[in-house]
């Protein structure tokens, strides 16, 4: 993904994968504000396993009746809400491989944003279909937004965030996610602060290490502006990802905003597991971007 701070912000396009759990629909009325917002059109697709000859064909669960439905026809039945409501939405069957199918269909719809729910059936590393989210926002091409267990719903409204975390580990290299962060911030006058959380224990210079970051964030930003920054350090026995997640339940924040990190760009994002974590406790969606 290449960030700017001069481009305006949009999402024309929203892929929404679905699993038809409580948590994948919560992520489809986050998709649907969001797409009021941004005027989008909306692609919900589920991926199915290829069945064997003596396979059952695949069915969901749903509503207190326990009735079962084809999974193609639940997708259906999700897109026909959308449409009744308003909205440019197509739905998409997928068969194979989750992460490679997601990814395909963004690249097929030239999708902006892809929204997709998470779970913690088997521990925070195991989220949406097991561990295939991870994948997902470190592979895709465009940002990703997470909305995860304990995200507080969202009212049938356009989307309208007002509090907004960045949380980076303040590497100069992370300006420009900082960047794209604070524009993203201004379009939907909000607030935004960037968080930082120190558990080197005395092995930096914080002075300079901020120095270094604003430095290179500075040309990034509108002229004389800036954003509030937060620094915390850890405590011992209390993880970075609890750190952020709290943080944003005492701000009451909208969004959380992270860098996920690539093989390409191992020194500049947070490291492997923060990430996850913040989802499965986050109070509020977390935004996932990284550098194309």
């Amino acid at each position: 993904m290449t960030t700017s701070a001069t481009a305006k912000i949009g999402f024309a396009r929203i892929l929404v994968p679905v699993d038809f759990t409580d948590v994948s629909k919560r992520a489809v009325d986050y998709a649907k504000a969001i797409g009021r917002r941004h005027e989008s059109s909306l692609l919900l697709a589920h991926v199915s396993v290829e069945l064997g000859l003596n396979a059952q064909p695949e069915v969901v669960w749903f509503d207190q009746l326990s009735v079962r439905k084809p999974a193609e026809q639940q997708l259906e039945s999700w897109g026909s809400e959308l449409l009744a409501a308003g909205l440019d939405a197509k739905t998409e069957m997928l068969t194979g491989a989750i992460q490679e199918e997601v990814l395909n269909a963004a690249d097929r719809d030239n999708s902006d944003l892809i929204v997709l729910g998470t779970h913690g059936r088997e521990g925070i590393q195991r989220l949406f279909f097991g561990s295939d989210a991870e994948g997902l926002y470190r592979a895709a091409k465009c940002p990703i937004l997470v909305v995860g267990p304990a995200a507080h719903p969202i009212e049938d409204t356009a989307w309208e965030p007002r509090t907004m975390i960045f949380a980076c580990n303040l590497d100069p290299a992370t300006a420009p996610l900082a960047a794209y962060a604070f524009q993203f911030a201004q379009e939907h006058n909000a607030t935004l602060s960037i968080f930082h959380v120190d558990d080197s224990q005395g092995r930096i210079d914080k002075r300079s290490l901020m120095l270094a970051f604003e430095e290179a964030l500075a040309p990034l930003l509108p002229l004389n502006q800036k954003p509030v920054y937060i620094w915390r350090t850890l405590m011992l026995g209390f993880g970075l990802g609890a750190t952020i997640a709290n943080l944003a339940r005492e701000r009451h924040a909208d969004l959380v905003i992270m860098g996920a990190r690539t093989a390409s760009l191992a020194k500049t994002h947070l490291r492997n597991g923060i990430a996850p974590q913040v989802m499965a406790k986050a109070p509020c969606p977390v935004m996932i971007l990284h550098k194309g």
